[in-house]
């Protein structure tokens, strides 16, 4: 359900995913896919690729 979600609102867009515990438990990227359970971020040439299950709060920044 969240991949839906992540392909019609947040595809192509910068985004901060937030994990949980303190302000470091987060990831920063363009959504350049997801699928499967797994979202990818893409940030200054490297990509992440995130257990979406683990994602408590998503935004665009």
């Amino acid at each position: 359900m969240m991949d839906k979600f992540i392909s019609e609102h947040l595809y192509n867009k910068d985004i901060e995913v937030y994990f949980g515990g303190d302000g470091d438990q987060r990831l920063r990227g363009r959504v350049v896919g997801s699928a499967d359970g797994v979202l990818v971020l893409e940030n200054g040439g490297r990509r992440d690729y995130v257990n979406i299950e683990k994602v408590i709060a998503a935004w665009e920044v």
